[in-house]
């Protein structure tokens, strides 16, 4: 997942280092020391019964943070809970969550040694798990998400104009090295058959990889798909997948199996949707398996839409999350928990 260009752009610029999405100076931000206490850094722990909404915050310079809400969360709410800034989260640009693993999260730049480039966290207390260090300097991590076996897939944009995405074993953690990379980059979802799809904004494509392969299988692109920079992907219960494309401030469906030049089910675009924010914004886009409901982060307003599971064409969300209580601020990548 690419951050929007008001953070990303300008820390490539400055090369990844003086920026509110940057690492630099985050001293707590290195592997806690053998056998030391891992201290809670989450308030008000949740008792989930229902699907919960997380957020990576970006904290627009003020401290990022993990934000947790009800699923049915509507208007100027707090959140139910905040992993905080106390750890030395750095961004997040991403986020990803597995019942077995616990919540994932993409730092967004690394430009110093030591520097995690995704951390892990447990979901029923918030407590720091793991951190991945050793990604080249200076880099940039902007998607995660974990398979069914717990493997950890990370995307990065690396030094020198390489684009990778790493997959880590389950539990990884420190200076280890990727089981193996994928030669792509970009928002990423894997489905209940560790399919893989990448969103690819370069190519205007979401590139396909199958279980345990680096090897693209197919993709989806072309000009009948509308894509024309696509920066996040996600799917339903169905497997139909849904992708936010950055130019258009577009979501669109394909239907599951879809491959090849072939246009969507559905869009949702317009004056009425709560989308626009400009050209490079990265949205975080999650759709709910439980009850299919598409669920935005719109950095450019600091707010989270909902839409209904039949939204199409030019249509207001059902429910938005915006406003002090939320502690939203550049809220830059989202994941439903179910």
């Amino acid at each position: 997942m690419k951050p929007p260009y008001h953070i990303g752009a300008v820390c490539i610029a400055m090369a990844l280092a003086a920026c509110s999405g940057a690492q630099t100076g985050v001293s707590p931000n290195t592997l806690p020391a053998a056998g030391a206490p891992q201290t809670s850094p989450l308030f008000g722990a949740h008792k989930a019964t229902t699907a919960l909404m997380l957020v990576a915050n970006e904290g627009a310079g003020m401290g990022g943070s993990i934000l947790e809400f009800p699923e049915a969360a509507n208007g100027n709410v707090a959140p139910s809970s905040v992993i905080a800034k106390n750890r030395g989260i750095p961004g997040p640009f991403a986020v990803g969550f597995n019942s077995t693993q616990g919540i994932a999260i993409a730092d967004g730049n690394i430009d110093s040694s030591g520097l995690f480039g995704a951390e892990t966290f447990a979901f029923s207390t918030g407590d720091f798990l793991t951190g991945i260090t050793c990604f080249g300097k200076p880099s940039q991590t902007n998607a995660v998400a974990f398979d069914s076996k717990g493997q950890l897939f990370v995307s990065a944009f690396l030094p020198e104009g390489g684009r990778a995405v790493e997959v880590f074993a389950p539990g990884a953690n420190g200076c280890v090295k990727p089981k193996r990379t994928i030669s792509d980059e970009g928002g990423l979802a894997i489905d209940s058959n560790n399919l893989l799809y990448v969103a690819n904004s370069k190519t205007a494509t979401i590139d396909l990889f199958p279980a345990g392969s680096s090897t693209r299988q197919a993709q989806i692109g072309g000009s009948n798909t509308g894509l024309v920079a696509p920066g996040t992907v996600a799917l339903d219960a169905s497997r139909n997948v849904y992708v936010f494309d950055t130019k258009t401030a577009t979501i669109s469906e394909f239907a599951a199996g879809a491959r090849g030049n072939i246009a969507p089910i559905r869009t949702i675009s317009g004056s009425n949707t709560g989308l626009g924010g400009g050209n490079g914004f990265s949205f975080g886009l999650a759709v709910s398996k439980a009850s299919g409901k598409i669920f935005v982060s719109n950095p450019g307003s600091n707010a989270i839409l909902g839409f209904a599971a039949t939204a199409s064409g030019n249509v207001a969300p059902i429910q938005t999350i915006a406003g002090s209580a939320t502690r939203l601020a550049d809220p830059l990548g989202l994941v439903v928990t179910e």
